[in-house]
């Protein structure tokens, strides 16, 4: 290589460290990053939507999270026809360009579900390129802009703390369900079209709290279950992970319970074809703890049976009256037939135009076993007996 050639590759190296890395980038201090949004229906303007959305403060004081000057958040409120134009809005309150590919939740009130598609309302959030689609999901009873008005107990902002609300209730409660973007997508686009979004309430002392789960029909609102009916159907689909069974001990006194935690379920859920008549089986195999005792002496293997099948008769019940009012509604949210889909393809089209009916009449068997593994101590007898 000549020394012509090797002052030209010199120049060019030398060139290039006075390039920057990102010739089209936006600086940081343009973005204000998104911790959680609510989406509600205008209250003055017919079929208009309401956005409040949550920003992390980029401060110093983002560590001293509750109230006064050192909230590490703050709350803009925009309204527009679409979610788009309302997102675009929030420049003209903050003066920064909304980020949202941190954002830890969305809330969605049960009222603009009764008469807005949800699919429609989260149309930007599922085709923008910022949002991810492991967002969690919610639903609120009333305005969901009230719950991003809570002060955080432990969390630095009220959207982390319901994130984790959600998450927690799901694995240590099974009360409801953790939901995102993804999940909630696929159900939604699944051949049954019917889905389902933890639902939020505020109890009158003022506390938002989560319990059940809100269903979500062809796109609309279409009533909730409750707690316990949700432990039933997180059973039926597999999702139990953690939680506490009440078993009543009968006799006078109804509300006195002993309880076991349960600590594995594994469900088996067939869906069968026959003739053009759909039935389904449901198995269940749980093994548990006992949390508290009260009326039961298992000082016997012959009594620890007796008290295996109470439990699973408990169970069993649950489950049962699940499926009981599930077909009333006639919600498929256990994804029967979506199961049958997969299964009888060529059936199903024939199915589907008639499913809800169909899916109402379906006959279920149920079948529980239940195995309690520790007593919780030596004494297999209540405590203070």
């Amino acid at each position: 290589m000549n020394v012509k050639h090797i002052c030209l590759s010199i120049l060019l190296i030398n060139s290039t460290l006075l390039l920057t890395g990102c010739w089209d980038h936006d600086e940081l201090p343009a973005y204000g990053f998104v911790q959680a949004v609510a989406i509600d229906l205008s209250e003055e303007e017919e079929g208009v939507i309401d956005l409040t959305t949550q920003f992390i403060k980029p401060s110093p004081k983002i560590g001293s999270a509750g109230g006064g000057d050192g909230e590490a958040y703050v709350n803009i409120e925009t309204s527009g026809d679409s979610i788009f134009e309302a997102v675009r809005d929030i420049t003209t309150h903050l003066g920064r360009k909304a980020q949202w590919s941190h954002t830890r939740i969305i809330l969605i009130s049960d009222e603009i579900v009764q008469s807005r598609n949800i699919g429609e309302i989260l149309e930007f959030f599922y085709r923008d390129h910022e949002p991810r689609l492991l967002i969690t999901l919610g639903m609120t009873e009333g305005k969901a802009k009230d719950y991003l008005n809570q002060e955080p107990f432990i969390e630095n902002t009220i959207s982390q703390q319901l994130k984790e609300i959600e998450a927690a209730s799901h694995n240590f409660t099974s009360k409801t369900m953790e939901v995102n973007l993804l999940t909630f997508g696929r159900e939604l686009k699944s051949e049954t079209q019917t889905a389902k979004i933890p639902y939020y309430h505020i109890k009158e002392s003022g506390e938002a709290v989560i319990g059940g789960l809100a269903i979500i029909n062809k796109g609309k609102f279409s009533g909730q279950i409750s707690s316990l009916q949700t432990e039933a159907l997180l059973t039926i689909l597999g999702e139990y992970r953690f939680g506490i069974i009440e078993v009543p001990c009968g006799g006078e006194d109804v509300m006195v319970k002993e309880s076991i935690e349960v600590s594995n379920v594994e469900t088996d859920m067939k869906a069968n074809l026959s003739g053009g008549s759909v039935s389904a089986k449901v198995k269940v195999e749980m093994e548990g703890d006992v949390g508290e005792l009260k009326c039961t002496v298992l000082d016997k293997s012959e009594n620890l049976q007796e008290f295996n099948e109470k439990v699973a008769k408990v169970v069993k019940t649950n489950i049962e009256e699940t499926l009981q009012y599930l077909q009333k509604e006639q919600v498929d949210v256990i994804g029967l037939g979506n199961a049958i889909y997969r299964k009888h393809p060529k059936e199903w089209k024939e199915l589907k135009k008639d499913w809800p009916n169909t899916f109402s009449e379906v006959p279920f068997t149920v079948d529980v076993k239940v195995d309690i593994n520790n007593t919780g101590s030596d004494i297999g007898k209540p405590f203070f007996e």
